[in-house]
């Protein structure tokens, strides 16, 4: 099962791809048609989409090296969902503190390059798939909950500072 981490820097206009420690912010190209079906709140949002992923690590993996999905502690279902089916929410986990202290870095600089200090975070688990938004957090609550494992794949979560 592939995964992907992407976050959205809304309004942000950007040509280059951004490191920090060994986390690479890697612009995307857009998305198909697929993708904006399924995620239609997010797709409408102007700015730059990234892709993260580790420096190093084959294309192919994605945002493998990064993170992962607590696949034992089963699936989630968000508390504001009714009478939807709860499939395909994992909480999601990072391989290391390094990369976890790498990705708050990469993203308070995402952050800092919206105009409108606002980000849209989705851990893209390709398994049932759903227009699930979570908003609005600010960086420090979402960055709190990761933690406590209660950041879950394939729901799009609204940042704001």
């Amino acid at each position: 099962m592939s995964y992907d981490i992407k976050v959205l820097s809304a309004g942000a206009s950007c040509k280059l791809n951004m490191t920090c420690g060994s986390i690479i912010a890697e612009r995307t190209g857009g998305f198909g048609k697929a993708f904006r079906e399924t995620y239609i709140y997010a797709s409408k949002i102007t700015g730059e989409w990234f892709e993260l992923v580790k420096e190093g690590s084959p294309k192919i993996l994605g945002s493998f090296d990064v993170c992962d999905f607590d696949f034992d502690g089963g699936e989630h279902e968000p508390s504001w969902r009714t009478g939807k089916a709860a499939e395909g929410h994992y909480s999601l986990v990072f391989r290391s503190e390094e990369l976890f202290s790498d990705f708050r870095l990469v993203m308070r600089q995402l952050r800092n390059m919206s105009p409108s200090k606002t980000l849209i975070f989705l851990a893209r688990l390709q398994d049932n798939e759903q227009n699930d938004v979570c908003g609005v957090l600010t960086l420090d609550e979402f960055l709190a909950l990761i933690p406590e494992k209660r950041i879950y794949s394939n729901i799009c979560y609204i940042i704001q500072n």
